[in-house]
């Protein structure tokens, strides 16, 4: 066993770094529940987190162009690159083809097991050059060679990352962490491992899977977690719901389940500029609207799963949910901070992690959940959850009940700046209303109307403080004239009705100032200056507005641009450029994938397709 490549720390880039001519973000995304990778079309592994979506990744060369922290395939002659998810799961396909032969690869990440798995079949040669690093690409690992392989070990607390090549033929080491195969089949197995001394080379190697053992197993996983959805989806939009089913349930951490945002952090908003944040951590709005949308496709347990988690971080004795956002095992978010030696995508600067939207008051939350939990009762009739969660409702009802009149940072998270946010006060109203609803269902009269009449007062001093007779709409924010999209959620929680005529001359303003080709900007500008690029999500809530308006074309339209701006598996990121299609934020985006589900769902709900499967 040889020595090499001993460790160093990484130094600080340079202020200007020749970065800016990075790739668009269409990378494929693989989870199993605990940790996800972000693989590019030419199967370069470019992010990979593990053991868990807000571990240090092990690759990071997306937010650090001037790195080689990835995994990579080179072929000797030029390469065509074609894939696809296979067999309806989180697995993906890859075929390779040069000019000398082909190659297929198949990409998984085991359940259970804080690893990646690649099978191969080529007859073609080629190399693999892993490039593993720690604590954000701080730390470079020393590297011990093994018998086809290899151990990186972090030096400063002992973690490693290892490789096993298992090859029909001939494996070639050419210099530390490369590999050249000649034309075989076999696979390349890689572990995150806290020590070595239960790894990939240890006597406890046995009790890991291999990667043919595994992928059935994962394919069966995925078969069976999806086969409880009731949705028949019209043939158009088939591939594409599926596709945002999987990767909801991609993005559960599934040892707590909470979901995160998305798996990656500082892919910005615009690239070059500085809206980069941190969203591998479970946010309480994020969680509640996926529960709520896969239990209404009838991924009841799923959803439950979500709820539980939700439950266990609830504090019913002050603001029932303290934190925006918690870390995915429910404990307490880590503060945000900068880490000034990695270049940012494409330039875009400040790298972070963390996410200081955690101290943040915003008053909309508890709605969500509800909204989530009368989900539930619906889809399932189980009235012994609800009662045995009475103390949860209770203590939102109290908390709405006593601070609907406060200030707060909204939906999107002002920095810096409180207001009276209509949908935040529509989102307390809900969470009133829902609570009345639910104490009907479980026989608690006295709560049923106490908590109904203060509904009804809130549902008043909304209609007064959020209409402007001026610009003749509801506009985003008490004594403001903008509108914003998260207006649209009005009738989606039964405030208002979609017809009522102050409803439909808002909705139009929105679709006169904030629509592009049915793309939909969350607003016009915020603390940060004007929004450059289209909000995924929004263009789901009109189109599930317009549904309930009984405009089923119009609807189709929003649904069919979301669709079209996907890449080739289906993938969405959280703004789309209008022109181009390109994803800008973290990808893939948990809110823009659940709004596709959930307009689609209830597309074919309501008036299901002739083109229906």
């Amino acid at each position: 066993m040889s020595k090499a490549g001993l460790n160093t720390v990484k130094k600080t880039h340079s202020l200007k770094p020749d970065c800016a001519n990075g790739k668009p973000v269409d990378h494929a995304f693989l989870s199993n529940g605990y940790g996800s990778a972000l693989v590019e079309r030419d199967l370069t592994i470019s992010w990979l987190e593990l053991p868990r979506f807000d571990s240090p990744p092990i690759f990071c060369s997306i937010i650090d162009e001037l790195s080689d922290s990835s995994f990579r395939v080179k072929f000797r002659e030029g390469a065509a690159f074609n894939r696809t998810y296979d067999d309806g799961s989180l697995t993906l396909r890859t075929r390779v083809v040069t000019k000398n032969g082909e190659a297929v690869f198949v990409d998984l990440m085991p359940q259970a097991e804080p690893a990646f798995m690649r099978i191969v079949k080529s007859n073609v040669e080629f190399d693999i050059i892993l490039r593993p690093t720690f604590n954000y690409g701080l730390i470079k690992p020393s590297f011990y060679e093994q018998n086809s392989g290899g151990t990186f070990i972090d030096p400063t607390n002992g973690q490693a990352f290892e490789l096993k090549i298992k090859w029909s033929s001939g494996v070639k080491a050419i210099e530390w962490g490369r590999w050249r195969l000649e034309p075989g089949q076999g696979y390349m197995l890689m572990l995150y491992t806290s020590d070595i001394r239960h790894g990939l080379f240890s006597r406890k190697s046995g009790v890991y899977s291999i990667p043919t053992e595994a992928l059935p197993s994962t394919r069966e996983f995925w078969s069976s977690t999806i086969s409880g959805v009731k949705i028949t989806p019209p043939r158009w939009a088939k591939r594409h719901f599926v596709t945002s089913v999987m990767v909801s349930i991609g993005l559960m951490y599934r040892p707590s389940g909470a979901f995160v945002a998305a798996p990656t952090t500082s892919l910005p908003e615009v690239v070059g500029d500085t809206r980069n944040w941190d969203y591998r951590y479970a946010w309480i709005r994020d969680t509640s609207v996926a529960a709520e949308a896969l239990i209404s496709i009838g991924l009841v347990t799923v959803g439950r799963n979500a709820l539980n988690f939700l439950l266990s971080v609830l504090d019913p004795s002050r603001k029932p949910f303290n934190h925006t956002l918690y870390s995915v095992d429910g404990g307490p978010p880590p503060a945000e901070r900068e880490l000034g030696w990695l270049s940012g995508y494409m330039c875009s600067r400040p790298v972070r992690i963390g996410n200081a939207a955690h101290m943040q008051i915003q008053l909309d939350l508890e709605g969500e959940f509800l909204g989530a939990l009368k989900a539930y009762y619906a889809a399932t009739k189980d009235k012994e959850y609800i009662l045995r969660s009475w103390w949860a409702v209770a203590a939102i009802a109290r908390f709405a009940y006593q601070n609907y009149t406060r200030p707060d940072a909204g939906i999107w998270e002002e920095r810096g700046r409180a207001a009276h946010y209509t949908h935040s006060k529509v989102m307390m109203w809900s969470a009133l209303n829902t609570a009345a609803w639910l104490a009907k269902e479980v026989n608690r009269p006295l709560d049923a109307d106490r908590w109904s009449a203060r509904a009804s007062e809130i549902k008043g001093y909304i209609l007064k403080n959020a209409w402007s007779d001026k610009s003749q709409s509801f506009t985003r924010s008490f004594g403001s004239e903008d509108v914003d999209a998260s207006l649209l959620v009005m009738p989606l929680y039964g405030f208002i009705d979609p017809n009522d005529e102050m409803f439909k001359l808002t909705l139009k303003r929105i679709e006169d100032e904030l629509v592009v080709d049915h793309l939909v900007f969350r607003y016009k500008k915020d603390f940060l200056g004007s929004a450059k690029y289209p909000f995924g999500l929004a263009s789901s809530w009109v189109a599930r507005v317009k549904l309930m308006m009984g405009l089923k074309d119009e609807a189709e339209l929003y649904i069919k641009k979301l669709i079209s701006c996907s890449n080739d598996l289906g993938l969405l990121g959280e703004h789309i450029d209008p022109y181009t299609c390109e994803p800008h934020g973290n990808y893939p985006q948990l809110y823009t994938h659940v709004g596709l589900l959930q307009a689609v769902a209830e597309l074919s709900s309501a008036w299901p397709p002739k083109d229906q499967l």
